[in-house]
């Protein structure tokens, strides 16, 4: 007894577990090394969290300011044309009004603490029952849950990147509208197929898919490539079909 308790008392205590910040930084940096931590200790609430501010005030923030104001108002505008809705002088001059409240900006930044949670949980949903049942895998889905909250913090710096330039520009719109590949084709018709589908391939989803494979690569012990390619086919054909049912 005594040469097991001298044993266990030899042993290196665990690791602790980065505190939040850097683990956020880690996802970006080191992914694989911070996932392993994710997987030894899920933590869900602080990152699902940060990453709702973050892009709750990239959303919401400019439009505190004049130019931001304007730019989600001219947004609004494109997306009511868009439905079909002729946009009055009358109706025109209230959201005008509107705007000047600011109560779009605080929508904007606390709509994130509700759709970030919800689609973290969608996800999660999703990957757990794929993995769990056809790749038989045995992964919590806490555990699950941690590596997409966790793999947000690429949607998080997209964000952070996206927001000065859109303001810079005077614009007010969906943030992968700045890093997909249809922002390098402007020439194209923006309701065609091959538009739809390019503007759909974003940069920061791409890395986003990447990472997501690595944190799920230490829950199931697969390989990442492998992962990657079964989210990669995934998205490639949820791209096909939003690109074909919206094209005009």
């Amino acid at each position: 007894m005594s040469d097991v308790t001298a044993t266990a008392s030899s042993l290196p205590p665990a690791e602790p577990i980065p505190n939040l910040l850097s683990r956020a930084i880690g996802v970006i940096t080191s992914p694989g090394a911070t996932f392993a931590h994710v997987a030894r200790v899920p933590k869900v609430a602080g990152m699902l969290f940060l990453v709702s501010l973050v892009l709750g005030l990239a959303q919401g923030l400019p439009q505190l300011t004049e130019r931001g104001r304007a730019a989600a108002l001219e947004m609004q505008v494109q997306q009511m044309d868009r439905f079909g809705v002729t946009v009055t002088d009358e109706m025109y001059q209230q959201m005008e009004q509107r705007s000047h409240s600011n109560l779009g900006a605080y929508i904007s930044i606390i709509s994130m603490f509700v759709a970030i949670p919800f689609g973290a949980v969608i996800m999660t949903v999703l990957l757990w029952v794929a993995f769990n049942t056809i790749m038989r895998g045995t992964a919590s889905f806490k555990h699950v849950m941690a590596v997409v909250a966790h793999s947000q913090s690429v949607t998080a710096l997209g964000a952070l990147i996206a927001a000065p330039i859109m303001y810079a520009q005077g614009v007010m719109r969906a943030t992968n509208s700045i890093t997909n590949l249809g922002a390098l084709l402007p020439m194209l018709d923006e309701t065609s197929f091959l538009a739809k589908l390019l503007g759909g391939i974003d940069l920061f989803v791409i890395w986003w898919v990447v990472v997501l494979a690595i944190g799920l690569t230490a829950l199931y012990r697969k390989k990442t490539s492998s992962i990657a390619t079964g989210l990669f086919i995934v998205y490639g054909l949820i791209l096909i079909v939003v690109a074909y049912f919206t094209a005009g």
